[in-house]
């Protein structure tokens, strides 16, 4: 009886334990916790609670920035252009992320030492209640400290924060730099003039079509590039006033190239002067209330400008379930292998070959011609591989020729052959993986004998 009193009045005890734990230790070790984290903290406010916020550096223009009513942030001061979020948002980032790694408690300090007599950078912040306003110094005894101080306090603290991005905030940095404020998937149309030419692309379900100089399918991923380029292209500087640009379209003059593109009915256009090669950049204009841009020469080259680049480089474009049979040449030999008969699955080798056919891609453009069937623009007698698919009427749907290897890959990788197709006039470089494995009337019926 003794031994269960004793082991109720241990339980009660070890309760009352828990529970001065629970409610007296640990809330105030989380609130020392919280109050050495503050301490630790430079600012006590987040992104959202800011509405503006000035930026003066030693001997720079004063810049300000506003955010609007949707809450994105716009360049006030010293111009007024659509602001960069990331990069204003980034310096409240730094600001919070930042900490207090040593206090400098002395009331008589020479603010000089640490370079806040005048600070490098003063920055105020309009909150929803009320201002706030911090300097801040020179580097510390490490590169990557920096001095910091609170507007209305006498200590001085050193911080972690980064000098490489806080004191290095520019109106040019802080400006938005994208050309267009576009979604690339709502781009419904492209017109390119390069030079004397001139290429129209319009998108219909989701596809895009060439439409001049010719009708045809466009290449989708080069065409997906080009509407990212566009979403995407980013300005390395800007000319202001016309005075300006005028003075920059003379450095720049000659020879210039125009992209038009249309978003769901509004037209949009850019203008581009390449210049002189070596400057490295290529002057920029779209609209009359848009400043002139500066992009990198090399987001410029990258911009399709010819024929094939644009087009779809397929060589047989067929629709598979229209093709009833194959009919392959290949040194002379003949062979017909159809590809539906009742109730036989397609042969696995022949299946693959059909694939691997609609799969080859132009890859180097050699030359045009207009005969469809002169082989010898191949530079070659007898084709290495021809490939005719046939249809239920035995009408050829399409064709495939290819020459023989006209050059080895590195180490015995693929090469490279020359080859034509239905689909796209003209004899191109293409890999030469096509000429292996191909089916034979006897590999075939290895295959499908038991």
């Amino acid at each position: 009886m003794k031994s269960y009193a004793t082991t109720l009045v241990l339980g009660g005890l070890l309760v009352l334990c828990l529970l001065y734990l629970y409610v007296v230790e640990w809330p105030q070790a989380q609130r020392k916790a919280q109050e050495e984290k503050q301490a630790k903290q430079l600012i006590s406010f987040q992104s959202d609670d800011v509405r503006e916020m000035i930026l003066e550096y030693r001997d720079k223009d004063r810049i300000v920035l506003s955010k609007n009513t949707d809450r994105e942030w716009q360049l006030v001061q010293p111009l007024q252009y659509r602001a960069d979020d990331a990069e204003a948002e980034d310096v409240i980032r730094d600001l919070v992320v930042a900490n207090v790694t040593r206090v400098i408690r002395d009331p008589e300090n020479n603010l000089g030492d640490y370079g806040l007599a005048p600070p490098k950078l003063t920055l105020s912040f309009k909150l929803e209640n009320g201002t706030e306003r911090f300097f801040i110094g020179e580097k510390g005894p490490v590169s990557s400290q920096l001095y910091f101080k609170r507007g209305g306090e006498p200590d001085v603290y050193l911080t972690n924060l980064p000098d490489r991005d806080i004191l290095s905030k520019t109106p040019v940095v802080l400006r938005r730099k994208e050309l267009f404020d576009v979604n690339r998937d709502t781009i419904d149309r492209i017109a390119l003039e390069w030079n004397s030419k001139k290429f129209s692309l319009f998108k219909a379900q989701q596809t895009w079509f060439l439409e001049e100089p010719l009708q045809a399918f466009a290449d989708q991923s080069v065409i997906g590039m080009l509407l990212f380029q566009i979403e995407n292209l980013r300005a390395v500087d800007f000319v202001d006033g016309l005075e300006k640009q005028e003075k920059m379209l003379e450095q720049f003059s000659g020879t210039h190239h125009v992209i038009h593109f249309q978003v769901q009915g509004d037209p949009y256009s850019m203008t581009f002067f390449p210049g002189v090669a070596r400057t490295g950049f290529v002057y920029v204009l779209t609209s009359e209330d848009s400043p002139g841009f500066i992009i990198p020469r090399a987001n410029f080259e990258s911009i399709p400008s010819n024929l094939f680049q644009l087009r779809d480089k397929y060589l047989t474009r067929v629709d598979r379930s229209r093709v009833t049979e194959l009919e392959i040449l290949t040194s002379g030999a003949k062979v017909k292998l159809p590809l539906e008969s009742a109730g036989d699955p397609l042969p696995h080798s022949v299946r693959e070959f059909m694939r691997r056919v609609l799969d080859v891609k132009a890859e180097i453009f050699v030359r045009e011609t207009g005969v469809a069937d002169d082989f010898s623009t191949l530079d070659f007698d007898v084709p290495a591989l021809e490939v005719k698919l046939l249809g239920q009427s035995k009408n050829v749907l399409g064709y495939l020729t290819v020459s023989e290897i006209v050059s080895s890959g590195d180490d015995d990788k693929v090469g490279s052959a020359y080859a034509k197709g239905s689909s796209l006039p003209g004899v191109y470089g293409i890999r030469s993986s096509i000429l292996i494995n191909i089916p034979t009337k006897q590999s075939v019926r290895s295959e499908i004998t038991p």
